[in-house]
């Protein structure tokens, strides 16, 4: 396999977004014991019953999951899933050596620590997914769920994460109802987080124009904004009339630019804007 600068970007990527997510547990959500589901919640699960160290609990038990994706899933999925896998508790147990020497002490506010948390392990996260990268994990038995059983990624989810933050609410000690409804704020933040990084990190808009001046609007789209411009063949529903639509992709501030350039044209024109969830191609991303 040919190495390329993209290449070795997104391995950095993938080692900086795993980072992310193990200070998020190591100086968030460890301390406080709060179970946020997968792994990770087991692994606090574990360090609160049985002073296990939530490190090691993570590196076992996502060692045993890589050998069900091995025999399961294959060779293709073992190998992307091996490397976060294996740095995920190694990046912790590094945070927890910090933790402890600079002897801090957990944050008292339980709602600031799940906001914080959920915001910085989703984006670490979603940096490591959108760069082909995985922590391992629930990933492993969702792909099996989803191959043997069909069952979709958002429902097995929800069940493994749902069934590990109610071990936590009926076996750790001191355990209440906020335990579950942390958890699920957790869920639901970082996953909102991931979703953000993942499809809409560009924030880009595809424009689509309708205009009797296509000629001078696209003139100033190339020339001023530096864009391409594609011109595509349509017919009103209405008139039956055949007309050019233009489609372009930018940035929103170049969007502001190119609404004031419309309306220079033709304040009559017709067009609509939506958010490009993933970009790629010359301008946007360049592969070396």
């Amino acid at each position: 396999m040919k190495i390329t600068r993209n290449k070795i970007f997104e391995w950095v990527n993938v080692t900086i977004g795993v980072m992310l997510a193990s200070f998020a547990f190591s100086f968030f959500i460890a301390p406080n014991q709060l179970v946020i589901g997968g792994v990770s919640g087991i692994g606090v699960i574990l360090g609160a019953i049985f002073h296990y160290d939530p490190a090691f609990t993570i590196l076992i038990i996502n060692g045993l999951l890589l050998v069900l994706g091995l025999l399961f899933l294959g060779k293709e999925f073992f190998a992307k899933t091996v490397y976060g896998s294996l740095i995920f508790p190694g990046f912790i147990k590094v945070f927890d050596i910090i933790y402890n020497a600079f002897e801090l002490q957990p944050i008292d506010d339980n709602l600031l620590v799940i906001i914080f948390s959920s915001l910085i392990m989703g984006f670490g996260l979603g940096l490591a997914i959108k760069n082909g990268g995985t922590t391992g994990g629930v990933d492993i038995p969702q792909n099996i769920l989803l191959k043997f059983f069909h069952i979709p990624f958002s429902t097995s989810l929800i069940f493994i994460d749902g069934t590990v933050i109610l071990m936590g609410f009926f076996f750790m000690p001191d355990a209440d109802i906020s335990l579950i409804l942390y958890g699920a704020l957790f869920i639901a933040l970082s996953g909102i987080i991931i979703d953000q990084v993942v499809f809409s990190g560009f924030n880009k808009r595809a424009v689509f124009i309708i205009s009797e001046k296509n000629e001078e609007i696209k003139k100033h789209i190339l020339e001023d904004l530096g864009r391409g411009v594609t011109q595509i063949r349509v017919i009103g529903g209405y008139t039956n009339a055949d007309k050019n639509k233009l489609v372009c992709v930018l940035s929103t501030f170049e969007f502001l630019k190119l609404k004031k350039i419309i309306y220079t044209y033709d304040k009559n024109a017709f067009f609509y804007a939506v958010r490009a969830s993933e970009v790629s191609g010359e301008g946007f991303s360049y592969e070396k």
